[in-house]
Formats: C-alpha cells, structure tokens, sequence
C-alpha cells in the first residue's frame, strides 16, 4: 500500500506537469497533437477512445477523448477534439478547433499545416481529501480555471513516408491560487515520423517513433511498430521510453468502422508486481468516402 500511494503522489506532480495525454494508441488520434492532421488522413474520420491507467489502483487517472476531421474544398481541413482527464482530485476537460491547409510539394507527396485554438478547463476538488488538523484547513477547497490557447503543426506525406511537427499548445500559463498551484500549461513540443514497408501483396510493416519535449522537463519517446494485414487487421508492439511495453490490435469490423485495444505494463519487476496496467479502447469510423484514405496524388482542386 506504501507503494501504491507513493506512485500516486509521484504521478500527481508529473500531472500539474503534462496535461497532454499518453496514449498507446496515439498514432491513431494524431490530430489531438497536430492540428495539421485534419483532413489529411481520411476524408471524413471520427475516433473515440477511453484509458484507464493503473486499473488495479482506487481513482486511477483515466482519460476519455473524440475528435473528428474532414478535408474540404480548396485544400482545407477541419476538425474538432473533446478530451477529459480524471485523476482522484483532479479533472481537466479541454476543447479545440483545427484548421488545416494541403500544399501539394510533388505528384505522390503533399504538406500540410495547421492551426488549433480552443480551451482547457481545469477543476481541482481538494474538499474529500483528509486533513490531520482539527482545524479548518484553507488549503482544502474547490479550484477552477478557464486557460485558452492556440497550437501550430505541420504535416509531411509521402506514399510510404509521413514526418509531423506540433506544439499544441504555445502558451506556458500557471495559475497560482492563495495555498496551492495548479492548471498548469506547459509547452509541449512532438516530433513524430513513420514509415510503411510492402513485405508482400497482403502485408504491411508500420515502424513510428513520437518524440515529446516538454519545457522543462526533458524529452520521452513511444516506439510503435504494426503489421497490417491487408483488408483484414493489424497488430503490433510498443514501448516508451518511461519503461513501459505495450500490445496493440485493431480489427475492422464493418467496412468504415474499426475497432482497437491496447494492454500495457511496466517493465520495472517492482511495479509490474502490483498489477498496475493499462487498458484502451479505440473506435475509428470512416464514412462518406468509403474508408477510402486521402492519397498524396488527388487533385488540389478538391
């Protein structure tokens, strides 16, 4: 028990840190990081996802999210996101808006760029935490802030090949209130980059790497690798750089619908000891365009 509460003191600070999410899955919900993305991977896409890390642990930190995308006319892009955050006290639910636009470099590669704005709401409920005085505690109270801001990124994407840059949130904001801090912004910066390999007519191999930066507070890495079986399903493997390993599986179920889980655990013999993984969920549904994704060669004049 000593441990478990000690994980959940260590995690909470790196929370006031990162409001940013890990996902396993996050090459299939790139657009929360880059506003570029929209549009650019299918023509009309929506996903919904929900986390929960730690699930053998009361008030483990969970994370439900959805976005949707679309490409336009005139090379433009658009896209939503809703993503909520949940760890014991603390809650932060954000919102944001993404605009894209598609510059064809050559006949099989296209670059996009993006802009997202929106906001983050951030609720700390301090009022069913214990306190060991028998007097009133000031600290234990109800914190709420309103942070709005605006992200950039750009997307590069070839036919095996696709590179993306973001920072989803360009402002660095701390609120401090009169006994504690909290709804911390810190600048997030991704880079992140994969390629597709044809082993053969029915199997694709999917390599990424997504590289986070926080100012800081140093630099993470995830490493993901997929085999696709064509029209069929893809598994695959992934491992973060916090000493974490994870598996990956998506199945279609219908033609515009597909249907995703990631498990992971850590790789450290102590924590692994106490259970302490992680399942996520992940819907994808493509529609309007026969789940058809965007190729580099379509015309600009879409």
């Amino acid at each position: 028990m000593r441990k478990l509460t000690l994980i959940i003191f260590l995690f909470s600070l790196g929370s006031k840190a990162q409001q940013e999410p890990f996902l396993s899955n996050y090459r299939f919900h790139m657009s929360l990081l880059n506003p570029a993305y929209a549009g650019a991977e299918f023509k009309n896409l929506a996903t919904f996802n929900t986390r929960n890390q730690w699930v053998s642990v009361e008030n483990s930190p969970s994370t439900q999210l959805m976005t949707f995308s679309s490409e336009r006319k005139k090379n433009i892009g658009i896209g939503v996101s809703f993503i909520s955050n949940n760890f014991y006290v603390e809650k932060n639910t954000a919102s944001y808006i993404d605009i894209s636009y598609r510059l064809k470099v050559t006949e099989n590669s296209n670059l996009f760029l993006g802009l997202k704005t929106g906001a983050t709401f951030f609720r700390s409920n301090l009022l069913g935490l214990t306190s060991l005085s028998l007097e009133y505690d000031p600290a234990q109270n109800s914190l709420s802030r309103f942070n709005p801001n605006v992200g950039v990124g750009a997307y590069f994407k070839a036919s095996s090949f696709w590179f993306s840059f973001s920072i989803p949130r360009l402002f660095n904001s701390v609120d401090k209130f009169e006994f504690s801090q909290s709804s911390t912004d810190r600048i997030h910066t991704y880079l992140a980059s994969g390629f597709a390999f044809n082993i053969n007519d029915n199997l694709e191999l999917k390599p990424s790497i997504l590289l986070r930066s926080v100012l800081n507070l140093g630099t993470t890495f995830d490493l993901m690798t997929t085999l696709e079986f064509k029209n069929n399903f893809s598994i695959g493997a992934s491992f973060r750089s916090t000493n974490s390993v994870g598996f990956i599986a998506f199945v279609p179920i219908i033609n515009s619908l597909d249907i995703g889980y990631a498990y992971e655990t850590p790789l450290d013999v102590g924590l692994s000891s106490l259970k302490i993984n992680t399942h996520e969920i992940s819907l994808r549904f493509k529609f309007d365009s026969g789940g058809n994704e965007v190729k580099p060669e379509e015309s600009e004049s879409q």
